[in-house]
């Protein structure tokens, strides 16, 4: 043991363990957090080029470290001392010297419910109930006056909205990265302009001059409604028509993408077109992702499609891009389209109508 002093670096690294021992156990379970927060944030973003994932991590956890201190703040302040005359104790009285913060009570519960409802955890109706019944349990503990259950269920639902909101966090972060990725080179043009005629259900771009057919039950998505995951892709977003008015990414849906100069052939888009589906891939929002053959619709559309397993919306699909050749305007279009996975035909029979229906004038 004597000869351990004459490791070099022995006397660094004991005083280093001293330091961590003198650390208060809110230190040290931050420094515990730390550790596994940001082993977990570069793993989760080992997918992107280096500069991202630090950045995306960094974000990540600083979100998420402030999140923990404010916590931390607020749990220490949920309880006062009360100072008792000192009668009470002369006659043998005894009364409880802590007591509730009740504003500290409210911020808790009034900071869970926001976050549930920013992150949408209240979309679904899981969630509510769950909240609904953990809330009812914390508070029965608090008309039972039992502080010890109470403190931790608050505990426990302030860790549900830190946690929600800091995922959504980096969501929305690794969402401007990806559209920063695949943000077009290009100066982008106004595609907002789109007329709709009742009567017959088409839609036209004069600045484009394009015309599509909307089918039934199907809805248009201008672009200047659509946040930046919808309008990321290949080219500048013109326009998303779905089956929901108000989610754009309900299958079917097509997403029409403009280049304001035209392309001889369709293997420089598909290349963009893989490496955004091995994005979403590595993130974890499709598994099985599997090519199949080259396609051609019409003699006038070309690409190429794959089938894959949908973890946001649980379902076996198929996605792939269509670039339409053969006009005459200056610019090139691009279809991305995703749809259900149907046995016996290449496409559903609505996404066939909408490429038919296409129209661009000479």
């Amino acid at each position: 043991m004597n000869l351990l002093p004459r490791i070099p670096g022995w006397e660094k690294r004991t005083a280093l363990s001293q330091k961590l021992q003198e650390l208060s156990l809110t230190k040290k379970l931050f420094l515990v957090y730390s550790i596994f927060a940001l082993y977990f944030l570069f793993y989760h973003e080992a997918h992107l080029p280096l500069l991202w994932m630090v950045g995306l991590a960094l974000i990540g956890y600083l979100v998420s470290g402030i999140l923990f201190w404010g916590i931390v703040f607020a749990f220490r302040k949920l309880e006062t001392k009360i100072v008792l005359p000192a009668i009470f104790a002369e006659v043998g009285i005894e009364r409880p010297t802590i007591k509730l913060v009740p504003w500290v009570e409210v911020s808790f519960f009034s900071f869970s419910v926001l976050a549930c409802v920013l992150t949408g955890f209240f979309e679904n109706r899981s969630g509510i109930l769950f909240f609904i019944v953990y809330v009812v349990g914390v508070l029965s503990a608090r008309l039972i006056d039992n502080k010890t259950y109470y403190k931790i269920g608050l505990l426990g639902l302030a860790i549900l909205a830190a946690g929600l909101v800091s995922f959504k966090s980096l969501q929305k972060a690794e969402i401007f990265v990806a559209y920063s990725m695949f943000k077009p080179d290009f100066e982008q043009k106004d595609l907002t302009r789109w007329n709709y005629n009742e009567e017959n259900r088409t839609l036209h771009n004069e600045d484009l001059k394009l015309s599509i057919l909307l089918p039934e039950e199907f809805y248009f998505h201008n672009p200047q409604n659509l946040n930046l995951e919808d309008k990321t892709g290949i080219g500048q977003i013109a326009g998303i028509i779905s089956t929901s008015d108000s989610d754009p990414n309900r299958y079917p849906a097509v997403r029409i993408f403009f280049i304001p100069f035209r392309f001889d052939d369709e293997s420089e888009l598909l290349s963009q077109f893989k490496k955004f589906l091995d994005l979403q891939l590595q993130r974890g929002d499709i598994q099985e992702l599997n090519e199949l053959e080259r396609e051609v619709f019409e003699d006038r559309y070309y690409g190429t499609f794959w089938t894959f397993y949908d973890v946001l919306r649980p379902r076996y699909a198929k996605t792939g891009m269509f670039f339409l050749a053969k006009h005459k305007q200056p610019y090139s279009l691009v279809f991305i389209i995703d749809e259900s996975l149907i046995k016996g035909r290449r496409h559903e029979e609505s996404v066939e109508k909408i490429l038919t229906s296409v129209k661009i004038e000479e």
